[in-house]
C-alpha cells in the first residue's frame, strides 16, 4: 500500500502544535510515566459515561496479583466474548488510568465486556516479564475458577502498541485454544529484532520515532540474543497457522507500520481470517488522540467494526 507524502490535515496540524515538545526518550522514566499519564486529558476524548466499570485484582501465579479494570458498555451481549485489552506505552509507561478512556470507547463501538489488565513495566522488570503477566492473566480469565468471564464466551486478545504486540505473543501462545476467539492490535510492536524500511521513513516528526523505539526496546529487552524470540518478535514465529482471526491497524506515518503490514499477510498467508485497516495519513498512537486528531474516531471505529465482522 502506498502511502501518501504528507500526514491528513488534522494529523499535520497536531504535530505542528507539538513540535519541539522534548521526546520521552529525553526524561528520566517518573518523569516519562508522569507525561503519559497526563495525556489523555489533553489530548483524548472524555471517557464515555454509559460504559460502567469496576477495578478488581487478578491473583496470578498463587501469590501475586495484577490490577485490572472491566469496563460494562451499555447493551452488551452477554454470551459474547470478552475483550482482554493490554495498554501501550513502550513497556515502560502507561497503565489503567491512561488507557480509561481508549477501553470505554472499544467497548461501547463493540458492545463487549472488556478487561484492561495492567503488567510489569521496565527497565525495572524486563523481558519476559510483561509477556508472563499477559499470559497469566490471559490463563486465569479463561479458566473456571475466574468470576469475571463466567457468563462469556471465550476472549478476545487486544492492544496497542507495546500492549499490541504482547497481546499477539499471548495468541501465539495459545494457537488452537477455541477459547480465544480473535485478535484485535492496534498499530503492534511485533518484531524487537528487525527493522522494516518505515523507521527510516518515518524516523522522526510523527510523534513516535525511530530512536525512542530503540529507547523502548532497550529498556524491556536489553539482551541482543533475546530479540529474535517470539515472545517479544510475534512476527518471527515459526508458524502463523491456528491462529484467532486478526483485526489489526497500521498507520502510515508510523515507524511501526511495515511490521504490521509484514504480520497481517503472513496471517492471510497461513490461512487466518484478516481484517487489516491502515490509516495512510495517520500517526502511531491514534486512538488516545482523538480530541486532538478527530478522524482518529472513524478510524479506531473502522478497526472495531472489523473485529465484529471476524466473530
Amino acid at each position: 500500500m502506498k502511502t501518501p507524502k504528507i500526514p491528513a490535515a488534522d494529523v499535520r496540524s497536531f504535530l505542528d502544535a507539538t513540535a519541539g515538545q522534548p521526546p520521552l526518550r529525553s526524561m528520566a522514566i517518573a518523569d516519562a510515566r508522569a507525561a503519559v499519564r497526563q495525556m489523555p486529558a489533553l489530548l483524548d476524548s472524555p471517557p464515555d459515561p454509559s460504559v460502567k466499570s469496576d477495578d478488581v485484582s487478578l491473583r496470578i501465579d498463587g501469590t501475586r496479583q495484577l490490577r485490572a479494570r472491566v469496563f460494562v458498555p451499555e447493551g452488551m451481549t452477554a454470551a459474547g466474548p470478552s475483550i482482554v485489552y493490554f495498554h501501550g506505552g513502550g513497556w515502560i509507561t502507561g497503565d489503567l488510568d491512561t488507557y480509561d478512556s481508549v477501553c470505554r470507547a472499544i467497548a461501547a463501538r463493540t458492545r463487549l465486556r472488556l478487561v484492561s489488565v495492567d503488567y510489569r513495566l521496565a527497565p525495572e522488570a524486563r523481558f519476559p516479564a510483561a509477556y508472563e503477566d499477559a499470559l497469566a492473566a490471559t490463563r486465569l480469565l479463561l479458566s473456571a475458577r475466574n468470576p469475571i468471564f463466567s457468563k462469556t464466551d471465550g476472549v478476545i486478545l487486544a492492544g496497542d502498541s507495546a500492549g499490541g504486540g504482547l497481546a499477539a505473543a499471548v495468541a501465539h501462545e495459545l494457537r488452537g485454544d477455541s477459547g480465544v476467539r480473535a485478535q484485535l492490535l492496534l498499530y503492534p510492536v511485533l518484531d524487537v529484532a528487525g527493522r522494516g524500511s518505515s523507521y527510516s521513513e518515518c524516523a522522526e516528526g510523527y510523534l513516535l520515532e525511530a530512536a525512542d523505539m530503540e529507547c523502548f526496546i532497550e529498556a524491556y529487552v536489553p539482551d541482543h540474543t533475546q530479540r529474535s524470540d517470539w515472545r517479544c518478535s510475534p512476527l518471527l514465529a515459526e508458524s502463523f497457522e491456528d491462529l484467532a482471526p486478526l483485526a489489526l491497524l497500521a498507520c502510515g506515518f508510523d515507524p511501526l507500520r511495515d511490521e504490521g503490514r509484514h504480520y497481517a499477510a503472513s496471517c492471510s498467508k497461513a490461512g487466518v481470517n484478516v481484517h487489516f485497516v491502515e490509516a495512510p495519513g495517520h500517526i502511531h498512537g491514534i486512538a488516545m488522540l482523538r480530541l486532538a486528531i478527530p478522524s482518529s474516531q472513524e478510524i479506531l471505529d473502522r478497526a472495531c467494526a472489523g473485529l465484529m465482522a471476524l466473530l
